[in-house]
């Protein structure tokens, strides 16, 4: 451009000078924006610094991550550094090899994709400290689960997430030895949460757990979404998922294999369960001879309340349940709506149980529960192992109130020979369908029970039975349509 100088005119003289000016202007305009761009890119790197970090790695605390050094010191300096910021504690790829983790309100664990958290097979109470919990109501569960692997103990506001796992290591020798079910106390699970709120646990994979894989008692706003769990086949007493006296809970896209139950709802004080969806879930019962795939109870003080199920495919229970109803400490079961199931080889379709075992907490009256309003909605079974019916049972002057099964479709085993057999009252013990044998139907056994319905159900057996499908022992109705 030449100088506005050599210009010959007044005019031309302005234009020029008007534009050389405003070429200054551009060159000071983008002066002033780069030295705000430096100060942003400053600022931003101020907020990653060591002395505030965003992400709190653990390696940068001192963690090995080679799954021989026992990082537990180091992973809980991040973690006590990053609790109440909001942040995040970093697993990166490697292995770290840890006992019980304390986690803090308002923060994060996100397991990277190639990163293993490994726990120590160790009986030491420096290692896994045993601790009873604290809870709201008085809490049969208190004698239980006193080790764990990862704490939450009244914290708020955290989550696990991550497509990495977690490895229980629970085929230690002195959690093998599992005494009937007295050990849960001695054995750490996983994962662990009490008194706590706002806690969400997605994309990552548990395997091998010493006691329950994971556990929430009296906490709220759970959310439970696209997570693994295997068990392996080791001994029972290692179910899938526990919920114990929890409101407002979520679990979703779930993919869950144990040898003990898979889905477990318990309730071990008057805090109860209530407002649940459980939905599109995997559970394989891996055919070991223990628990069932989707379980409300077996303790059960306080009370299952509204539940929307739906979406589950339910298998290899061996002689077990696919799905089971139990009160059996004076719970008050009501508003369970189960639907769009599929069951594949288990023993028995659904066992539904009100009985008394007597089992009770301090400071409250013993007292039998109660199982009303109940709907089965599109339950699909077909390659059952025994030869047991569904069996739905209250207790002499304690029915079951209100129960609906519509469009059930059951290909059942069949094949007994006889219809003789006398059923058994709940004597006490612990319960499972498989107990009552038989039975003198092939498809439903109901006993105590105020009201029954079958909608649009179709049922049907593999082998000629000469049992009725249909048995009922102190029925009150049964509407079949």
């Amino acid at each position: 451009m030449p100088n506005p100088g050599q210009c010959s005119s007044l005019e031309d003289r302005l234009v020029h000078a008007y534009a050389f000016g405003a070429i200054q202007y551009r060159l000071i305009a983008i002066r002033i924006m780069s030295k705000y761009l430096l100060i942003l890119l400053a600022s931003a790197l101020l907020r990653c610094s060591p002395a505030n970090p965003q992400v709190f790695d653990v390696k940068k605390y001192g963690a090995i991550g080679d799954g021989v050094t026992n990082d537990q010191k180091a992973i809980q300096k991040a973690i006590d550094a990053c609790q109440g910021s909001g942040k995040t504690v970093l697993f990166p790829p490697g292995t770290y090899l840890t006992g019980q983790l304390m986690l803090g309100s308002n923060m994060t664990l996100q397991i990277d994709s190639a990163a293993t958290i490994l726990g120590v097979q160790s009986d030491s109470e420096e290692v896994y400290p045993h601790g009873m919990i604290e809870t709201k109501y008085p809490n049969r569960m208190l004698e239980d689960c006193q080790r764990r692997l990862i704490y939450g103990d009244h914290v708020q506001n955290v989550t696990i997430t991550g497509k990495g796992k977690i490895d229980g290591q629970g085929d230690y020798e002195s959690w093998m030895n599992v005494k009937e079910l007295g050990t849960e106390k001695d054995r750490p699970s996983i994962l662990a949460f009490v008194g706590s709120q706002n806690i969400e646990v997605s994309g990552i994979t548990m395997v091998d757990p010493a006691c329950w894989t994971q556990v929430y008692i009296e906490s709220d706003s759970i959310t439970i979404r696209d997570i693994k769990v295997h068990t392996g086949n080791l001994t029972p007493n290692r179910d899938g998922i526990d919920i114990v006296d929890c409101h407002h809970v979520l679990i979703e896209g779930c993919d869950i294999k144990s040898e003990d139950d898979g889905i477990c709802f318990k309730s071990g004080s008057e805090y109860g369960c209530k407002d649940v969806v459980v939905r599109d879930c995997v559970i394989d019962k891996l055919n070991v001879n223990a628990g069932n795939c989707f379980k409300f109870g077996t303790d059960g003080l306080g009370s299952f309340m509204n539940f929307e199920v739906s979406g589950l495919t339910l298998k290899n229970a061996h002689q077990n349940s696919a799905l089971v109803i139990e009160s059996m400490d004076g719970a008050y079961i009501n508003n369970i709506n189960i639907s769009d199931c599929d069951i594949t080889n288990c023993g028995q379709a659904i066992f539904m149980l009100l009985a008394n075992r007597r089992r009770n907490v301090p400071g409250r009256k013993t007292r039998i529960g109660s199982i009303s309003n109940i709907h089965f909605k599109n339950i699909r079974g077909k390659d059952f192992t025994q030869q047991y019916p569904s069996i739905i049972t209250g207790m002499e002057g304690h029915r079951i109130q209100n129960v609906t099964f519509e469009e059930l479709n059951l290909e059942l085993k069949g094949g007994v020979e006889s219809n003789e057999q006398t059923v058994m009252e709940y004597d006490g013990k612990y319960p499972e369908g498989s107990k009552f044998g038989n039975t003198s139907a092939y498809a439903f056994f109901t006993r105590h029970v105020d009201q029954v319905n079958f909608i649009n159900c179709e049922i049907t057996s593999e082998q000629p039975d000469a049992r009725q499908w249909l048995v009922q022992e102190d029925v009150g109705s049964v509407n079949i349509q």
